[in-house]
């Protein structure tokens, strides 16, 4: 499968011009946890400071953000039945998305480059078999349903927009699932994890990635694009516990390709990885395995393995500063990564989520600009 190219562009930080007077500061957004059963859309500046707070119907999973509009999406853990649109400057829900009948979201979702549509992956659930696919909704139109994808695989995980503005890309974890059943898998020894992608205009296949029949149980889940356009990939092992396969791949021309880490640093994982990100500047690739209470980082260009920092129940990431990792954890912590070593900045009464976003907030008169 080929990679991607001239991705920098998309990942570099958007900068006011010299002189402009205009204030620009970081928001990162993640879903949070602030008692039982009552959970909330989180956002805080780069010192951890609260901006904002919006209360969730559920546990919320991932964020997309509107590339050209002040708002983003948050949706629902699967099995999630809502995904709640909010307005970034006042952080006020506008409108509230639900899947269709016979239909749960997956977690995640991206909008289009002029944030008109918006992607979401589905569990269709109703048939002999679950199936994944990508729901279309009209994000200029009160966000309703006006179509739907394959995604050629179970599981549909983490959606991802290519650099050029028309391709999705698609992780299918190939675990399948039913709410009858709650998150109970249903399908371990027929596993077929992949990787695919789509032409968001037309649904079309345009290409598919899968590892080794050996490799079937290692679920492929989450993703991020380097510097280069091209998309690196977390795992997460759904057979023998006593073994330690890879868990962290890029795709190349040839397809999907793991990538070594010590046995020391596998182990530490624990067969699990939470998220992937790049940093701003696209050179590095940071995982997180909140069951293992580890973040790893690794050099894009050569492929090489850097590092691990604990961060117990660490998971949520996001670059910002060009090379810097902010991540947060399940107790409330949220540290800066820099040269591979960790910082503090703040410990909040809130519990992180999974995914952690990130917004480049400017002043009020200038709009916002997201990353």
């Amino acid at each position: 499968m080929a990679s991607w190219r001239n991705a920098l562009s998309a990942l570099l930080p958007f900068r006011a011009e010299a002189g402009s007077g205009v204030e620009q500061r970081a928001v990162f957004v993640s879903s949070a946890r602030i008692g039982p059963r009552q959970h909330i859309l989180l956002m805080v500046d780069e010192n951890g400071a609260e901006i904002g707070r919006t209360r969730l119907s559920g546990r919320g999973h991932d964020i997309a953000i509107d590339p050209e509009r002040s708002r983003v999406v948050v949706f629902a853990r699967r099995p999630g039945y809502f995904a709640l649109v909010v307005d970034v400057p006042s952080c006020e829900p506008v409108a509230t998305i639900t899947p269709p009948a016979g239909h749960h979201f997956f977690g995640h979702g991206v909008f289009s480059t002029d944030g008109r549509l918006l992607y979401a992956t589905e569990n269709a659930f109703d048939g002999e078999t679950s199936r994944g696919v990508i729901g279309v909704y009209d994000a200029s139109g009160g966000f309703k349903r006006i179509g739907e994808f394959e995604t050629h695989g179970v599981d549909a995980h983490e959606i991802l927009l290519a650099p050029d503005g028309r391709t999705l890309v698609v992780a299918n974890g190939g675990i399948e699932t039913h709410p009858d059943f709650g998150r109970q898998k249903l399908n371990l020894a027929e596993m077929r994890p992949s990787i695919v992608k789509l032409d968001s205009t037309t649904g079309d296949l345009l290409g598919e990635a899968v590892l080794t029949p050996t490799l079937n149980r290692l679920s492929m889940r989450h993703m991020t694009f380097d510097s280069q356009g091209a998309v690196w990939f977390g795992c997460q092992w759904e057979g023998d516990r006593t073994a330690r396969p890879p868990l962290i791949g890029r795709l190349t021309e040839r397809g999907a390709e793991l990538v070594d880490m010590p046995d020391t640093a596998t182990a530490l994982a624990r067969n699990y990885i939470g998220s992937v990100v790049a940093s701003r500047d696209g050179g590095t690739i940071a995982a997180s395995s909140p069951v293992g209470g580890q973040i790893f980082l690794f050099d894009a260009a050569s492929l090489r393995f850097r590092s691990h920092i604990a961060l117990a129940d660490g998971c949520g990431l996001a670059g910002t500063d060009n090379d810097t990792i902010v991540a947060t954890s399940g107790d409330g912590r949220m540290v800066r990564i820099d040269d591979d070593a960790i910082a503090p900045v703040a410990r909040r009464a809130e519990q992180f989520d999974n995914h952690l976003r990130r917004i480049e907030s400017i002043s009020e008169r200038s709009g916002h600009r997201f990353a």
